[in-house]
């Protein structure tokens, strides 16, 4: 097979050994040293003598640039040591901001109840800036079980120095990993040879205590017992290692040099020599350069004698595309489906490419890591991917819907052009079908136009449902579904009913996703209409029918409408309750989108209770860019800007974000972003500096939602619009007006005191008389003092003293303030 070859016994260096155990010390150790020095193997030796300690090590590929790929691989080297942790890192995907950093962050904090090395090679060919903050993050944090380890030939682009100023940080550098003098004669030594000191001055002279030329110097002298000059490492490797197989051998291994790590049965496959395995085994045996990695139960071949293969294999006659595909085929046989778009990219297989996105719900494998896919479609000629219409297609929705909508929308029109023109198009129908229902997304916002082709999808499709749209998230993201559709003036209703029409379309083309979508519809109609037991009805139907086929984006806009109808009716403890108790189901779904959903459902009744301190922080901030929503949802974000800046009473900046929101809302027309914008203009302005301009805001938003009977944003903002409503001429008699004041009455009214999350002490100075409480209650709830003197069965003037005498003892001016006043200090029944 070779002829025969030294084997030498590796030096385990105490010395390193306590250098590594600084790692227990801080969160984080970094390794910095040039090819050769020993850092693999030396913390692999390090680790193996730790007893009981849980480590994982992930091995960054060379040219490692996509970086959702590159999480998806790390995640999946926590497996064995932590597998719940694994999924759960995996299916959050790359944390691309601060919001999706402290999500990671608890997950490590919940989930680790032991000290955890987490080593991640190679870290040079690191080419994601959000790795290298998560790092930084993670590090900063301080994890109490959570020790970080990164090795690599460069400085990686953190801020080494200043995490060491601050304690976070250990950098073991170059000259640390050198052998010494003394460590040199103990190799030497331990393989049987002992040096002179003339022999031991010329070899450190010659290698300057660069390991990788220390041992191939060891297998040299072995070999004539002489000590020779080394310069050229990658030539004396070639001389001393590779040249001494024999060409199988050498074959072999050049192959081999294309997979990163491989099992005996790859070997074989990939080299298409059965002998292949045999001679892996016996080398890895009998060669440190082929190294066994039990925890992974795969071959890996040391970089030093890779490099070198990669460089024979460069100028080899080897019919490098069909050795490519063989390595793609393997990886796809193996499950490896990522590995072997990458292969098949490189060997212009397009075919192996399609077949792989031929098959059903492969979406996923776009967004595991989209720009290799982007890569491997964009290299095709177009011949070649329009003959495999489900795969291209499943490309372009991907593209399309969650990557670049103008670029997707050019490709989309160009392939359904060409498809419309084969007569000839096997399974034209099934197409067809498919190519209505892409075509649904970019008529986004235009029910007429959506129903329509989510119909002619349904006719196409002919009771079967589409091959490629699996996991559609029907709200965008955002919290809420009138939100994107309600774009006419006067036809919400109308709006409901074609939602509740086009949803059993949808669900049928697209595998079940939007189930419970038209429930959802009517409880936010119902809603926002004032109707609050309906409301409620419908919301409940919506979570139980959603929850059917794990719709978590529509439980969470039910769960909010139950929360904003319980706020409502003075429930404040129980909306709260409903909304906190679904935070366990949507951490379950292992999705940033929905987990980003989910804190804007939260801020936005956080906000309407006026909890300014439990809104997170990158929404106080308004950070749209953080937020992983789709863009169509994101608009809604601006409501809880304004509610943040409102509760702050920082009314020039609430000026400035009502304006931005209305300026985003003007894309789609979005007439609820318009009503509060109008709404939050008005409190700025009115508390701001152009009160007279604050009833020209609000009469704008109110001119808007009359016509569709919406009440309930002035309800829920109704503190800060009282005095703005009375100066509007025109609704105070108006049903509209009452209806708003009975909703928002007992939203202002305080809760019983065993259900206040935070009682105020009862003012003693302050007494309500009986009646002078009956007539605040009844102002809480709507009623005008001549309909609270037909109430409580008293004259107009009597109910006018009471609320004089409210007004004196509260030391108000008026009956907003004095509902506020009365309920901080919980002096109402």
């Amino acid at each position: 097979m070779s002829k025969r070859t030294f084997k030498a016994k590796l030096l385990h260096r105490r010395r390193i050994d306590q250098l590594l155990a600084g790692i227990f010390d801080v969160p984080l150790l970094v390794l910095l040293s040039s090819m050769g020095y020993g850092k693999t193997t030396a913390v692999r030796q390090f680790l193996n003598s730790q007893k009981h300690m849980n480590y994982c090590w992930f091995p960054l590929c060379t040219d490692e640039d996509d970086g959702e790929w590159m999480w998806r691989k790390f995640c999946h080297s926590l497996e064995e040591v932590n597998g719940e942790l694994a999924k759960s890192l995996a299916e959050y995907g790359l944390p691309k901001n601060n919001v999706d950093r402290e999500r990671i962050l608890g997950l490590f904090k919940n989930s680790l109840t032991e000290p955890l090395i987490m080593v991640i090679d190679d870290y040079h060919e690191n080419k994601s800036p959000e790795m290298d903050q998560l790092i930084t993050y993670l590090a900063k944090a301080a994890v109490k079980d959570l020790h970080l380890m990164l090795i690599s030939r460069f400085r990686p682009k953190l801020s080494v120095e200043e995490l060491a100023l601050k304690g976070y940080c250990l950098q073991i550098a170059q000259d640390q990993f050198a052998f010494n003098e003394s460590e040199t004669a103990q190799l030497f030594l331990e393989n049987g040879f002992s040096l002179s000191a003339h022999e031991l001055e010329a070899l450190h002279e010659n290698n300057e205590g660069w390991a990788a030329a220390i041992y191939l110097s060891l297998l040299r002298y072995a070999e004539d017992g002489r000590i020779s000059d080394i310069k050229d490492i990658t030539r004396l490797i070639k001389t001393a290692v590779f040249d001494k197989f024999d060409l199988e051998v050498q074959t072999i291994l050049i192959k081999l040099s294309l997979l990163d790590a491989f099992d005996l049965k790859g070997a074989v496959y990939v080299t298409g020599n059965p002998k292949a395995g045999k001679i892996i085994l016996n080398l890895a045996n009998n060669h440190c350069f082929i190294r066994y990695d039990a925890k992974n139960e795969a071959y890996v071949i040391h970089a030093i004698l890779k490099t070198v293969l990669q460089e024979l294999l460069a100028i080899d006659d080897l019919d490098r595309e069909a050795l490519l595909t063989r390595c793609g085929d393997w990886c796809r046989e193996n499950k490896s489906v990522i590995e072997a778009i990458s292969f098949y990219t490189a060997s212009r297989n397009y075919e192996g490419i399609l077949a792989v996105f031929d098959r059903p719900g492969s979406t996923k494998y776009f967004l595991q890591a989209p720009q290799i896919v982007i890569r491997a479609f964009q290299e095709m000629p177009g011949e070649v991917k329009w003959a495999y219409p489900y795969a291209y297609l499943t490309y372009v929705y991907c593209y399309l819907v969650r990557y670049n909508s103008r670029e997707g929308a050019r490709m989309f029109y160009e392939a359904k052009g060409y498809y419309e023109a084969q007569e000839n198009l096997r399974d034209k129908d099934r197409i067809m079908g498919e190519i209505a229902l892409i075509e649904s997304f970019l008529h986004y916002n235009d029910l007429s136009g959506m129903i329509h082709y989510h119909k002619k999808a349904c006719l196409n499709f002919a009771g079967s449902s589409s091959r490629i749209a699996y996991h559609s998230i029907v709200t965008f993201g955002a919290p809420h579904v009138l939100f994107h559709y309600h774009k006419d003036i006067g036809k919400l209703r109308e709006k409901t009913e074609l939602l509740e029409k086009d949803a059993c379309y949808y669900i049928q083309a697209a595998n079940g996703c939007g189930t419970g979508f038209e429930y959802t519809a009517w409880a936010e109609y119902y809603l926002e209409t004032g109707d609050l037991d309906k409301a409620e009805l419908f919301a409940h139907k919506g979570i139980l029918k959603a929850r059917t086929r794990a719709q978590t984006s529509l439980v969470i806009c039910a769960t909010l409408c139950l929360a904003r109808v319980s706020a409502l009716k003075g429930k404040r403890p129980q909306a709260c309750a409903l909304l906190e108790g679904l935070r366990s189901e949507v951490e379950a779904s292992r999705s940033s989108i929905m987990l980003d959903s989910y804190d804007i459902a939260l801020s936005e009744l956080y906000g309407i209770l006026g909890y300014s301190e439990r809104i997170p922080q990158w929404l106080q901030e308004g950070d749209i860019d953080q937020c992983a929503i789709y863009r169509q949802g994101s608009e809604v974000i601006y409501r809880v800007m304004c509610m943040g800046a409102a509760l702050r009473r920082s009314y020039r900046e609430l000026e400035i974000i009502a304006e931005t929101m209305g300026q985003a809302c003007r894309t789609y027309n979005y007439l609820f972003g318009h009503i509060y914008a109008g709404i939050y203009d008005a409190i700025a302005k009115y508390y701001g500096h152009s009160p007279g301009k604050a009833a020209e805001s609000l009469q704008q938003a109110i001119d808007l939602a009359m016509p569709d009977g919406i009440v309930t944003p002035f309800a829920e903002n109704l503190g800060e619009l009282a005095p703005v409503l009375e100066e509007i001429q025109g609704i105070q008699k108006s049903e509209w007006l009452k209806k708003v004041y009975r909703l928002g009455g007992k939203h202002l009214m305080p809760a019983a005191p065993k259900d206040r999350p935070n009682p105020i002490e009862d003012n003693p100075a302050v007494r309500l008389s009986r009646r002078e409480s009956d007539v605040l209650a009844l102002i809480g709830e709507g009623y005008k003092q001549a309909e609270i003197a037909k109430e409580l069965c008293l004259s107009p003037n009597t109910v006018r003293r009471h609320l004089q005498n409210v007004y004196k003892k509260l030391e108000v001016d008026n009956k907003v303030m004095a509902l506020k006043k009365a309920g901080k200090l919980n002096i109402l029944p």
